[in-house]
């Protein structure tokens, strides 16, 4: 039976890795094209925008304002629709763009596993909700697992990659962990496992073919044959990364499994001042050109191709 399978996890955890290792497998298959990075859909999300979701279910307590508008929401989707169901006629409602629309795309994708991964839901009960609302109405069989990594490794990562300050962000991962875990508790067992990254690339071999089988599939070789540990230790090895977890952040990684000592940073500063002055953090104006774009340029130009096929 066709089946669709969901990766759930915070930014910089692993889900690139995730997706390049299970789309090896024969039976796999993810979006051909997507108006975003890393071919992923963020379809839950633009739909809580375009379906005006309360700003309290939002991260931060405000409206998600990266897509800029709601009309840009739906012309992503839309644009993500007419170039991988080119035969779904958009409909006016926006709701049954929403539902009928993502139900179409994984029927036309699952042959017979369709797989999509956008770290952006988790952090947003916006758009997990949703979610929940098309598992609970289709007749596709849908798994979803759960990825998570050690705060260390992803705090370093996102201050290396964004310029985000470990300080802050750290809270941030514990809101997406909560939020898994309640997502987790509205399904049953047979349709959510949860996974770290680090057991993961520890032996990715066994662990991908423990996730074939969760979603159905007799596990082949090549799945896991890619992945690499270069960069789950860096933290470790860089002085200016000072961080001292949250104990609250400490709890949650205690309860996703990590133990004390992959906890410790011993180059932790005293104090949350010290970790600002010596830490990794720098500007990103990567990241201010890319919001930008997501923001302005690509819905303007998505329209625009529209409007000169007719």
């Amino acid at each position: 039976m066709p089946s669709a399978v969901i990766l759930l996890s915070d930014k910089r955890s692993g889900s690139t890795m995730f997706q390049d290792e299970i789309c090896r497998h024969s039976a796999v298959r993810t979006v051909p094209y997507s108006p975003h990075s890393n071919l992923e859909t963020h379809w839950w999300l633009m739909a809580a925008v375009l379906l005006q979701s309360s700003g309290r279910l939002f991260s931060g307590g405000q409206r998600y304002k990266g897509y800029g508008s709601r009309a840009n929401a739906r012309a992503y989707m839309v644009d993500l629709l007419e170039k991988s169901v080119p035969d779904f006629a958009p409909p006016s409602d926006d709701y049954t763009l929403v539902f009928q629309g993502w139900d179409a795309l994984c029927r036309k994708l699952a042959q017979p596993v369709f797989f999509e991964k956008s770290p952006q839901f988790v952090a947003h009960w916006a758009a997990l909700t949703l979610l929940l609302d098309w598992i609970e109405q289709t007749d596709l069989e849908v798994r979803v697992v759960g990825l998570v990594r050690n705060p260390h490794g992803v705090m370093y990562s996102a201050a290396r990659q964004f310029g985000t300050d470990p300080a802050s962000r750290q809270i941030g991962w514990l809101a997406t962990c909560r939020n898994l875990l309640a997502f987790s508790q509205m399904l049953g067992p047979e349709q959510f496992t949860l996974v770290r990254y680090e057991d993961l690339i520890r032996d990715p071999i066994s662990g991908f073919a423990d996730i074939c089988r969760f979603i159905g599939l007799a596990p082949e070789a090549q799945v896991g044959s890619g992945t690499h540990r270069d960069s789950s230790e860096k933290w470790r090895a860089d002085p200016r990364y000072r961080l001292a977890l949250d104990p609250s952040v400490r709890q949650m990684a205690r309860h996703m499994g990590y133990a004390h000592a992959e906890l410790e940073n011993a180059n932790a500063a005293s104090s949350p001042a010290e970790t600002a002055a010596h830490g990794v953090t720098r500007s990103s104006f990567r990241l201010w050109i890319n919001r930008r774009r997501d923001r302005l340029v690509q819905p303007l130009l998505i329209r625009l191709r529209a409007s000169l096929r007719f």
